[in-house]
């Protein structure tokens, strides 16, 4: 065996890997032999066009060689997994030099996200920049609050302990809803000459109100969303608990913003003579931890208000006996066209409270389900 050949079955060490040419590579070399940039480049230098394919393979050359290095060979990593890790401290930093900064970071953020929801539904649907953005998102919040807001022992140990449990209550509820999500998905399963859906497991039909997600590319039983934050689609397993996690999101989120707010800031009034809201924040921009800490405060705000709003839809459609994808295929442009249309699964405002918090609704269809295929078999 020569000791070329013996190099290549020898095991990767930690920053070794295969590359998309099964040719074996170290991540130290990942600015050496690229033929597409170097012509690139020249292109460039001579007022050239650079065409679009050759910028796709840059692309995914680039991707390729952006590694870290692992035991058993270098972990790829994914550019829009990456990007909010770098990202959002570097905006924390900048929106913390003063109030104008705060305001620009905060108007290009927001249509930053609009635009890049845009892309990447369009050409990576299953992408992970905006499930590490809520949990980058989460790390630097909690961070920011234990290590700058509490050492100002304004916090008493009791009000840290509440916004721990809602923000522990609100991990375990998205933990849930990510391990559940696929509990609500069934497959296409060919029979015959068409296209049947049914259970991947018990091979049963399921109801009507069964969805297909493109980006999951799977039928969701009682799909509600595909959430892009938490990277899976809400249905008929994990709606109860997905409602749950964004109600103690946003109380957390509330919570540490109000303790924050009046620990950097001058509090001077109560409202009901228990919440305590500050006076004056001007001089907030003169430290740079107390205007991070402020910074922070605002961005909680803002979140919890998107919660909030996503909330209260969802208690609607709960009210109304839908799920999202039925009330968005007859709500039209208005809020108010459901409750001109026909909905079926209702079965009024108490009871479809009743069955989404006991969690019997679906039971009780599925058994009817059943009996109904059964008796058509027969």
């Amino acid at each position: 065996m020569g000791k070329e050949e013996w190099q290549d079955n020898s095991p990767l060490c930690c920053c070794e890997y295969w590359n998309v040419e099964q040719e074996r590579s170290h991540i130290l070399g990942c600015c050496c032999n690229c033929e597409d940039l170097d012509e690139s480049v020249e292109r460039i230098i001579v007022c050239e066009r650079v065409p679009f394919q050759r910028v796709t393979d840059i692309m995914s050359t680039f991707q390729d060689r952006l590694r870290i290095p692992w035991r058993g060979g270098a972990k790829q990593i994914s550019i829009d997994s990456a990007l909010p890790i770098f990202l959002q401290p570097l905006l924390a930093y900048i929106a913390a030099q003063s109030v104008w900064c705060t305001v620009l970071v905060s108007m290009v953020m927001l249509l930053s996200m609009c635009y890049l929801y845009s892309v990447f539904v369009q050409f990576l649907p299953r992408t992970k920049f905006f499930f590490v953005w809520t949990l980058t998102s989460a790390v630097l919040l909690l961070l920011v609050f234990e290590l700058s807001v509490v050492p100002f022992l304004e916090i008493m140990p009791h009000e840290n302990c509440v916004l721990m449990g809602l923000v522990v209550s609100s991990g375990i509820c998205f933990y849930k809803v990510r391990t559940r999500a696929d509990l609500s998905c069934v497959v296409h399963a060919n029979v015959g000459d068409e296209t049947e859906l049914v259970c991947s497991v018990y091979r049963r039909r399921f109801p009507p109100s069964t969805f297909h997600c493109r980006i999951c590319q799977a039928c969701v039983i009682k799909r509600d969303i595909h959430c892009v934050w938490l990277d899976c689609c809400i249905g008929d397993k994990n709606h109860q608990l997905f409602v749950f996690g964004v109600l103690f999101s946003a109380g957390a989120l509330v919570y540490g913003a109000i303790l924050t707010i009046t620990t950097v800031c001058h509090p001077s009034f109560y409202i009901m003579e228990t919440v305590l809201l500050p006076d004056d924040c001007s001089d907030v921009y003169h430290d740079f931890m107390i205007a991070l800490c402020f910074v922070s405060s605002i961005y909680c705000i803002v979140i919890a208000f998107l919660l909030l709003i996503l909330l209260g839809h969802q208690c609607w459609l709960i009210t109304l006996g839908m799920t999202g994808q039925e009330w968005r295929c007859v709500q039209g442009y208005t809020w108010c066209a459901a409750l001109r249309s026909d909905r079926p699964h209702s079965r009024g405002l108490l009871c479809n409270w009743k069955n989404f918090l006991s969690c019997r609704k679906s039971v009780r269809e599925g058994q009817a389900r059943s009996k109904e295929g059964s008796m058509n078999s027969a």
